[in-house]
């Protein structure tokens, strides 16, 4: 060593002596902040302390941080250094950690475990099987933590030492050693679990069990897939066979008839995506119980192989509605143009869906095919469906040309398909057929739709004023239905034509308009509503609807907003004592 390199290590040892000494007082203070400081400033030193290149540097904190627990400090403080001896810590630590491992504390114990297990030196590792070897009488958790070290260290050649602790009767202790021993994975200690597995029972031969499959080795499934054993150990070790390219066994379970076999198998085709092992799925998922046959639809759907469309097309018509469902999904994704027919024919929610998702070369031609036929109503239904789902602007047209024909399932799906994909360039003419469809049941699906666009806008006060142009030539009934989309936005330009409605002559449109205002959720309504209600040529009837929103209103006011002249005002206008009183009690409420 040069005498430059030398008088380094003495340097930055002087320097950390000084840091880490300054810092104890800090971490023992009684002040929150000057703690934190402490702490943050700890926690930076042996981050810099840590960086690449820095060894020296590295070491020489670690040991001032030894030489600080070598003072008696509060166990807090003690676990601060330990902690972050944890991080920076080599093989000059090993002796202060083992040390600690004696102290009277026991959450100080734990943290120079801790610390030793995630210590990279050999050293350790040494230190942590001396320990384990020991007599020195120790509580089973501590026991337990050892061996928990050492399996998480992958300690090699451990394993005979904590295999002897596998006969423990103490259930943290057997737990820790048969975890230890997988993580291992060395053939002593494999060994070791699968002789004390012939001796245990119950739970403790469960967790033998896992241990085993833990090793993922291909001896272990072989012997455990032996027909003496529970159906269930045979099934996980089958799994486990196959994921480990043993096929042959794979096929002879498929053809078992065993549904807990062949629920393995259709695991490992999903979890390993081996061809061969689709393949056996592939053709068994006609034979196969109904709960098997969706668990083999979920694997065959992101199998990617188009081929085994052929197969899952004939259970749409499963009698067992989740298989339908599944293979439905399946389609969605493995499906081709063959398939349209049968989701087609199918119908169902999940059969449009599949449709609407299916990306396979001539789906869109035989949709378009299907929509535009004239005939079958819920054929057209369906294929429409599809079509909007798989978002085809370019259709919008066409849409509103099906959308007043005579088949009422068309009909409703062509006007569902414009509220699901238009826009507010499609809004004026959607009303103009609400309109025209007053009286036809189709009216209420075109409201839905020119509701979902109106909430899709970034400009509600544009859609507003298109709704409220075509109010004038529209009659009472097409207003009444006009004013409900209206509603929808709360916006302050759809209040003012509501407002008016409330005014209407058309005794019928006038209460439509009341209700909708009545039930209106945003403060800006308050005023208009009062002025309403104090109106005498208002029918008793819509005062009081009026005159209860505004209750309501006020009483969700937050006490900070709430607003006393208006309710005064609304006070003053109530003519019945029942909505007085209400009025009063939430004045009282809010001045509480």
């Amino acid at each position: 060593m040069t005498k430059a390199t030398f008088l380094s290590i003495v340097l930055i040892a002087s320097v950390s002596q000084a840091s880490v000494q300054e810092l104890l007082h800090g971490l023992s203070a009684s002040d929150l902040e000057v703690k934190i400081q402490a702490q943050q400033q700890l926690f930076d030193d042996c981050s810099t302390a840590s960086r690449s290149g820095a060894e020296n540097e590295r070491k020489a904190l670690a040991l001032e941080i030894c030489a600080g627990l070598d003072q008696k400090l509060p166990q807090l403080v003690a676990s601060q250094l330990i902690r972050n001896l944890q991080r920076i810590g080599g093989a000059e630590s090993v002796p202060t950690l083992v040390k600690l491992l004696g102290n009277s504390n026991e959450h100080i114990r734990d943290d120079a475990r801790r610390a030793l297990v995630g210590n990279s030196s050999a050293e350790a590792g040494q230190a942590l099987q001396a320990q384990l070897k020991m007599r020195k009488t120790r509580n089973a958790r501590e026991m337990a933590g050892l061996i928990n070290g050492l399996g998480e260290r992958r300690e090699a050649g451990a394993s005979k030492l904590i295999a002897a602790h596998l006969s423990s009767k103490d259930p943290y202790i057997f737990a820790a050693s048969a975890k230890a021993l997988s993580r291992l994975n060395e053939a002593d200690g494999i060994r070791s679990l699968a002789e004390r597995r012939k001796k245990e029972k119950g739970s403790r031969k469960v967790m033998l069990d896992s241990a085993l499959f833990e090793t993922d080795r291909s001896v272990v499934f072989e012997n455990l897939y032996a027909e003496s054993e529970a159906a269930e150990v045979r099934a996980v070790a089958l799994l486990g066979l196959i994921l480990n390219n043993e096929l042959s066994v794979a096929a002879e379970a498929m053809a078992s008839g065993n549904p807990t076999l062949q629920a393995a198998v259709i695991e490992a085709a999903r979890q390993g995506k081996n061809a061969k092992v689709y393949d056996m799925v592939s053709s068994s998922i006609g034979s196969l119980p109904p709960y098997l046959q969706v668990q083999a639809l979920g694997a065959l759907e992101f199998s990617g192989n188009r081929d085994y469309a052929k197969v899952v097309e004939p259970l749409l018509k499963s009698s067992d509605g989740p298989v339908a469902v599944s293979a439905a999904m399946a389609l969605s994704r493995i499906g081709t143009s063959k398939s349209v027919p049968l989701l087609i024919e199918s119908g169902t929610a999940e059969a449009r869906r599949a449709l609407g998702r299916l990306n396979a070369d001539g789906v869109d031609k035989m949709l378009e095919y299907e929509a535009a036929k004239k005939g079958d109503d819920t054929r057209r239904s369906v294929a429409i469906d599809a079509l909007a789902i798989r978002g085809r602007r370019d259709l919008i047209p066409a849409f509103f040309g099906y959308a007043v024909e005579a088949g009422k399932e068309t009909s409703k799906s062509a006007v569902k398909a414009i509220g699901l994909i238009g826009d507010l360039s499609n809004l004026e003419q959607l009303t103009q057929l609400m309109i025209k469809k007053e009286s036809s049941p189709v009216s209420r699906d075109i409201l839905q739709s020119i509701v979902k666009i109106m909430r899709r806008s970034t400009d509600p006060a544009e859609a507003v004023n298109m709704l409220v142009a075509q109010m004038g030539a529209a009659s009472p009934r097409s207003q009444a239905n006009i004013l409900q989309a209206l509603v929808q936005t709360e916006s302050k330009e759809a209040l003012k034509p509501l407002t008016d409605a409330c005014r209407s002559s058309d005794e019928n449109l006038q209460k439509s308009a009341v209700k909708l205002l009545g039930g209106w959720q945003g403060d800006n309504a308050l005023k208009p509503m009062i002025e309403l209600a104090s109106d005498d040529s208002m029918s008793m009837a819509n005062h009081v609807v009026l005159m209860r929103g505004v209750s309501r209103i006020l009483a969700g006011q937050k006490q900070n907003k709430f607003n006393k002249e208006l309710a005064q005002d609304a006070l003053d206008a109530c003519r019945r004592s029942e909505e007085k009183q209400m009025i009063r009690d939430v004045i009282a409420e809010k001045e509480k």
